[in-house]
């Protein structure tokens, strides 16, 4: 099972106060004008590359040695210069991908050189400040005796406590955006398929920090069910607001295709006896990946019910509107005001013991009535039941034996998923009702 890895609480939630797109405007590191320091000050010895832990020290800070050793995003600027990163570079006409702007924003901490410290280095990787935000910032806040996580998001640091903010973040390079844009000329030439799920992928990350009794005082932790939901929202919204400048912009004969269902081009053109389209789709008919607009249907069951049938509804007239950009834009609008709609009423409501159960039952039942689901879409459902099934175990709310039950039907259902080359639908369908089983259902 992909979430082998024990999970840990974390993520403080937004305040009801706060408006539901308050993290969608909130500025990414990247847009700062402020210096960035590089991982050489943040991870010095004096500060949070240290040998040994401070005395009285509210964190571990060796949070450098953590991310250097066992962390993907550390190793992001030589994949770049490494034989695979170089031979796509050169399939996409690049000289040198190293060099070039386009990759360097998602595979590097990337900024105007003249906001580059002397102690800056493209060759880092991804490092401290692409998620933190600039060090010249908030440093001077940060390294006071009387420093407090307040002052320092007050300061400039970005607050990757923040679910909304951390999904905006993340999604941000593993979705891409208007500034960190993602193509089937990429895919084409060999990148490989991006996929994410928050909480998922926060946990094999892995966390360089430790979520004990003083940094829950600090930063008051929420559930991996809303750090998945809110994953959920913000791939849900991102991928809406590409599709909306796709269509506003003048293109050419096709749409950008990385948008789409893989498997509704790749696939034999040979008489396949077994394919059949999903319900309410047209047969043929290029399909969007709406992976996150399946799961915010189950998400939706649970925490706004009267949103499903809109939802769907709008999911439908989205997909069959792909050749209609009048019907398609209007379609996209609708599924926008549902999206905030769902997050307002999820940061306003109180999460309840049985939620993750029943997401998970959701989910389950919204999978039966997709079938057959796309592979980026059933990826996508059984990184979320792991998810939601281990939060469930972690917090005692299952007993040991039903979660191995679970954890052995999961691990079924990864096998049957496979990869895009080997997916088979009703294999994989047949390992979900497997799943329902085991989780009482």
């Amino acid at each position: 099972m992909l979430r082998a890895a024990p999970l840990i609480a974390m993520i403080a939630v937004m305040t009801v106060a706060s408006p539901a797109a308050r993290a969608a405007e909130l500025a990414l590191p990247s847009a700062s004008t402020a210096r960035f320091l590089g991982v050489e000050t943040c991870g010095s010895s004096e500060c949070h590359g240290s040998a040994e832990p401070w005395r009285n020290a509210t964190v571990m800070m060796k949070e450098r040695q953590i991310w250097q050793a066992h962390d993907a995003h550390a190793k992001a600027y030589t994949a770049l210069t490494g034989k695979d990163g170089q031979a796509i570079g050169h399939k996409m006409g690049l000289a040198d991908p190293a060099q070039a702007e386009q990759c360097l924003v998602c595979h590097t901490t990337f900024v105007p050189a003249a906001q580059r410290g002397p102690k800056f280095s493209l060759e880092a990787g991804v490092g401290c400040e692409s998620c933190h935000g600039a060090g010249g910032s908030f440093v001077p806040t940060h390294i006071q005796p009387t420093s407090k996580h307040a002052t320092n998001i007050a300061a400039g640091m970005y607050p990757t406590n923040n679910p909304g903010a951390r999904a905006a973040l993340c999604l941000s390079c593993h979705q891409g955006d208007a500034v960190r844009k993602v193509s089937h000329q990429l895919y084409g030439a060999g990148h490989p398929r991006l996929r994410f799920e928050l909480d998922t992928f926060s946990v094999l990350q892995p966390y360089h920090f430790n979520p004990d009794a003083d940094y829950r005082r600090r930063k008051p932790p929420a559930s991996h069910f809303r750090l998945w939901a809110e994953g959920q929202i913000g791939a849900a919204n991102q991928l809406l607001a590409q599709l909306s400048a796709e269509n506003a912009a003048p293109h050419g004969l096709f749409p950008e295709l990385s948008r789409f269902d893989c498997h509704a081009c790749h696939r034999g053109i040979n008489n396949d006896p077994n394919y059949q389209p999903r319900p309410g789709l047209r047969a043929g008919s290029l399909t969007l990946n709406d992976a996150p607009l399946i799961a915010l249907r189950a998400l939706a069951k649970v925490v706004a019910p009267t949103q499903v049938a809109a939802l769907e509804k709008a999911t439908r007239e989205l997909q069959n509107s792909v050749a209609d950009p009048v019907a398609h834009r209007r379609a996209t609008e609708r599924l926008k005001d549902i999206a905030d709609q769902l997050a307002t009423d999820l940061r306003a409501r109180a999460e309840q013991a049985g939620d993750g159960q029943a997401v998970a039952s959701a989910l389950l039942a919204t999978s039966r009535a997709e079938a057959p689901l796309p592979f980026m879409t059933a990826e996508g459902v059984a990184m979320a039941l792991a998810t939601l099934s281990a939060a469930d175990f972690e917090n005692q709310r299952v007993s040991a034996a039903q979660y191995q039950k679970v954890n052995t039907a999961l691990d079924a259902a990864y096998a049957a998923l496979g990869d895009e080359q080997t997916y088979r639908p009703t294999v994989f369908a047949q390992a979900l009702t497997a799943v329902a089983t085991a989780l009482g259902q």
